[in-house]
């Protein structure tokens, strides 16, 4: 950087406005001792959009008015300078005219002053009361106080320095104190300590307003049992009678002890199993829901078969076995428990035509058609459908057959997984290993007509088709390109458009200013080339200084000189 750099200063004693002349982002600063009132010892910036060359703005950002402000013991109070606190964020003294104890932007309550007052009088939300003022205030509060109470109707006070709270009981309650407890017990009543009813007498009791029994005594119990059945109704004494059970057709009932027993009478069925693998069970009901009568009557044993094939003589479902046969090579049965499984053999002739209507999916490791006509109607055959992620050698292809009138050759044409481009190979016999499904260059020739394409590596070319010779593009750039980034043109080159090089240029002579160029060969080192007035020729300017920093201004006739000191002028 240069050895000296000015900005703006001030030369005249008014200290009373900002610099008006500096431009964005140029520094100025006054010296004059600065004060409050006045503009001195100030560092300022221009900001702002220029007009006419000067900053729209100028703003205050510094100066040693304001570091002057700082310069004192921390956590010392200091008149005419700003606050600063200590590590434990205190300071020495704090003289403020109101208080504010709020959130940032909140509106809390403003204290103005101290009160020392013990009445608290003309005490006000701005003023703060000291602790004796507010211990003296409590004590003479407290000794004038009452207790207040209140009960289901009315209510009392009672002085706690001179009065005494009474507990009176009301009718049927009766109250004493002892100690700290008071007692409030339950007045007896003219009824008599005992047991009240019995089995055929039930209490009776009078109950005063207070809820207490004031009259106890007994009245008699209900002895009759009433019953009812689905015709008819009785009752029964319960002292004095007996109630009976007697059962109805085919019911007979039995009382022994404590127990009723209800039983269902015989009928003319003789116990026994009915029904077997040739006979059903047939039964009789009465009225009553009972088996009066059973018997069997025989089964069908026969199954009865039919097919699109053959004569059915019946299954003995009790003495034969049916049988389910496959045919062979085609269908395979087995039983199992239960069950029979009919299936497809493991390799399976079929005779015929064969249609599948649905997917057919063959997972077998080789598939082998014999057919002379293949039709498909599917436009896009997909090859190594289960490729997987990690990558293999082999190629994607289709691999064919032909014969050259003395032997049957193998040929290829497809992608090549190595260069993953498209190839041919008519003859693969000399390969190393021909049954890899790994090709390997040399390829075959193949002829087109056009060949469009966005890129192309190939060897000699040959252009000629009539008289064109012409190499051109449908649309875009015609790049030429070489592998030591060197492209030789044996005869005259003309080019009839605009020539973009981005690469290097070698050039045998000079090339000259009017034609764009330096017209020199090599320039002075550690220079800055500059142009004469004319713009005709270019010179180089040097240091003549030798000192760090140095860098280029213009004079006052704005010719570039070199020099070490950059000068910001005044205001």
């Amino acid at each position: 950087m240069a050895n000296l750099t000015r900005i703006k200063i001030l030369t005249t004693g008014a200290t009373t406005s900002a610099p008006s002349n500096i431009k964005t982002g140029e520094l100025a600063y006054s010296y004059v001792a600065g004060t409050q009132a006045n503009n001195g010892d100030r560092l300022y910036i221009g900001t702002g959009t220029e007009s006419g060359g000067v900053a729209s703005s100028v703003d205050l950002i510094g100066g040693k008015y304001f570091v002057g402000l700082l310069d004192h013991v921390h956590g010392t109070t200091t008149a005419n300078s700003a606050l600063i606190v200590d590590a434990q964020k205190h300071v020495t003294e704090l003289n403020i005219g109101s208080l504010a104890l709020e959130a940032s932007g909140g509106s809390g309550q403003v204290v103005t002053s101290i009160s020392t007052s013990t009445t608290l009088a003309g005490a006000s939300n701005s003023q703060l009361v000291t602790a004796l003022a507010a211990k003296t205030y409590i004590d003479s509060v407290v000794t004038a106080q009452d207790l207040d109470f209140a009960a289901d109707s009315g209510t009392g006070a009672i002085d706690l320095d001179s009065e005494v709270m009474t507990f009176t009981g009301d009718t049927g309650i009766t109250t004493s104190a002892s100690g700290n407890a008071v007692t409030i017990d339950l007045d007896d009543t003219a009824v008599t300590a005992g047991s009240y009813g019995s089995t055929t007498q039930i209490p009776t009791f009078t109950v005063d307003q207070q809820g207490r029994l004031t009259a106890a005594g007994t009245t008699a119990l209900a002895t009759t049992l009433n019953i009812t059945g689905d015709s008819g109704s009785d009752g029964i004494a319960l002292l004095s009678e007996t109630l009976s059970f007697t059962g109805d057709t085919g019911i007979t009932t039995t009382v022994s002890a404590n127990d009723v027993s209800i039983d269902l009478d015989n009928t003319a069925v003789t116990p026994a199993s009915y029904g077997t693998t040739t006979a059903i069970p047939v039964i009789t009901i009465d009225q009553q829901g009972r088996i009066t009568a059973a018997s069997t009557a025989t089964i069908a044993t026969t199954l009865n078969l039919a097919a699109d094939s053959g004569t059915d003589d019946g299954v003995a479902l009790l003495t034969d076995t049916l049988t389910v046969s496959g045919t062979a090579n085609e269908i395979e049965t087995s039983v199992s428990g239960d069950t029979i499984t009919v299936g497809i053999v493991a390799n399976p002739t079929l005779t015929g035509n064969v249609i599948v209507s649905g997917n057919l999916t063959v997972q077998g490791t080789q598939t082998s058609v014999e057919s002379t006509v293949i039709t498909l109607d599917d436009p896009v055959i997909m090859l190594a459908d289960n490729s997987a992620v990690a990558a293999d050698a082999l190629d994607r292809g289709v691999g064919f057959k032909w014969g050259n009138g003395s032997v049957v050759k193998d040929g290829f044409f497809g992608l090549d997984r190595t260069t993953l481009r498209f190839v041919f190979k008519p003859d693969d016999s000399l390969e190393a290993d021909a049954s890899d499904e790994n090709y390997v260059a040399p390829w075959g020739d193949a002829e087109f007509g056009n060949i469009y394409g966005t890129g192309a590596d190939l060897g000699n070319i040959t252009v000629g088709i009539a008289d064109d010779n012409t190499i051109t593009t449908v649309s875009g750039n015609l790049v030429l390109d070489a592998n030591n980034n060197e492209i030789v043109a044996n005869a005259n080159l003309t080019v009839n458009g605009t020539v973009d090089i981005t690469g290097a240029v070698t050039l045998t002579q000079d090339l000259a200013v009017a034609h764009g160029g330096t017209g020199v060969s090599s320039f002075t080192g550690n220079s800055i080339i500059t142009a004469n007035a004319g713009g005709t020729a270019l010179s180089n300017l040097t240091s003549s200084l030798g000192t760090i920093g140095d860098i280029v201004q213009f004079n006052a006739s704005g010719v570039p000189v070199v020099s070490n000191i950059i000068d910001g002028g005044t205001y």
